[in-house]
């Protein structure tokens, strides 16, 4: 694909400026006066505007740019003075930290609440978390041990409730440590 002889003005600006490092356009401007001659008027119409900046803040009194950044500098860094300047400010530095947190324990207590298990009965999972002194003496009625005999004492004072299962093997076989 070939380039058009003419460089569009785009084009043109984009070198002026420096934007674009094009090997071909040069050859381009040798060989076409008139894209020349507009990439000449560009580069010095950029030369005026530069110089007229420069000569505008030139001409700016020191003081009053001095007087600018103070009062640039007072608004942006105002120092928190009251309860409620400093609780502004500090939610100011920290509030993507504050909603993170919040909406990351709302999405939680949603998950909790939409996967909890379906059981209404919660005494049938709830534990004694008494002291063992005011709970009641444990109850074995009866207890199955294959292969083996089971003895249970049941203690019972004044300080506390205990059961004691002794559990003995059936094998004459077995081999006492």
């Amino acid at each position: 694909m070939s380039r058009p002889s003419t460089p569009s003005d785009l084009e043109l600006m984009a070198y002026a400026d420096g934007e674009r490092d094009d090997p071909e356009l040069p050859a381009q401007l040798d060989s076409d006066p008139d894209a020349r001659a507009k990439l000449d008027a560009i580069q010095q119409l950029g030369e005026l505007v530069r110089g007229h900046l420069e000569l505008s803040a030139d001409a700016a009194h020191d003081a009053k740019f001095a007087a600018m950044w103070r009062r640039i500098d007072g608004q942006l860094v105002a120092p928190a003075t009251g309860l409620w300047s400093r609780l502004s400010a500090w939610f100011d530095r920290y509030r993507s930290h504050v909603i993170t947190g919040a909406i990351s324990a709302g999405a939680v207590a949603a998950l909790a609440l939409v996967l909890r298990p379906g059981t209404t009965d919660l005494a049938a999972h709830a534990i004694d978390v008494r002291p063992v002194a005011q709970r009641a003496a444990p109850e074995i009625d009866s207890l199955e041990t294959p292969g083996g005999s089971t003895t249970v004492i049941s203690l019972a004072d004044d300080d506390s409730n205990a059961a004691v299962i002794w559990v003995t093997p059936d094998d004459s076989d077995v081999e006492e440590i």
